[in-house]
């Protein structure tokens, strides 16, 4: 029996019940999905840089808050591009920032695929997946 290829998902927001309440919606969304969290954006960074030649541990796509401390979402798809691996991972910015300077800067980095305002639902979940994943 052949297994079906499990999507990889990290999800980098450094608000802990943000990160529970993500996983929850995404496994109700797809219980094939495989989700780590991460609440320090450095350490999801660190997970990405030491996995970036072994292509098979790198996520399908990140959900990536914007306003974290010690290391922005924008800094991190920044340090995504200086590592090469921005082309193999894509990444919905999601964010309580109502900043329209923030939309507008998530689109200057190809690997955004989405932008989407906290909070939201299941269904702004199911549509925002769809859409991210090229077949």
């Amino acid at each position: 029996m052949i297994e079906k290829e499990r999507k990889k998902i990290f999800v980098v927001d450094d608000d802990e019940i943000n990160n529970f309440v993500t996983s929850k919606l995404l496994t109700q969304y797809n219980e094939d999905y495989q989700i780590v969290t991460y609440s320090d954006p450095v350490e999801a960074y660190a997970v990405l840089d030491k996995t970036k030649a072994g292509e098979e541990g790198l996520p399908d796509i990140i959900l990536l808050d914007i306003n974290m401390p010690n290391m922005d979402g924008f800094e991190f798809l920044a340090k995504m591009k200086a590592l090469g691996i921005s082309d193999k991972i894509q990444v919905i910015m999601y964010t309580s920032s109502m900043q329209k300077d923030n939309k507008e800067k998530a689109k200057t980095f190809p690997n955004v695929v989405g932008y989407m305002e906290k909070p939201f639902s299941a269904q702004a979940y199911a549509r925002m997946m769809e859409l991210s994943y090229r077949y």
